[in-house]
């Protein structure tokens, strides 16, 4: 055996769990882009955007075509991704917030005394 196990199943082999030492959070600000370079990207996040708004309105004639034979579940299940697809692209990315922990509850403890049975 590598290592004796403990009482929770884990062998005691001294690594730690998680992240490998030395590869801490490491935050780095982006380069702002010049004017050429964000023309660029600016172009291509539209073609991208063009070349998916082709594909979901074709999607959406299929569907809307199947859809008239016969009211299935899976054609509404296909519509209600696509515009959940459409209203995030539209929305953007939400700023996320960072979970803060709530200060325990102040709750009094109960006095521990025995109940007599009722006859």
């Amino acid at each position: 055996m590598a290592g004796e196990e403990t009482a929770q199943g884990q062998t005691s082999t001294g690594r730690r769990r998680g992240r490998p030492p030395g590869s801490k959070t490491k935050t780095t600000t982006r380069r702002r882009l010049g004017g050429n370079q964000l023309i660029e990207q600016l172009n291509s996040m539209v073609a991208e955007l063009i070349k998916e708004n082709r594909k979901l309105k074709r999607q959406v004639e299929k569907l809307t075509a199947r859809g008239t034979k016969a009211a299935s579940t899976t054609v509404e299940r296909s519509l209600r991704t696509i515009q959940r697809r459409v209203q995030k692209a539209l929305t953007g990315t939400k700023q996320r917030r960072r979970r803060t922990t709530k200060p325990a509850a102040a709750t009094k403890r109960r006095a521990t005394t025995t109940r007599r049975r009722r006859k």
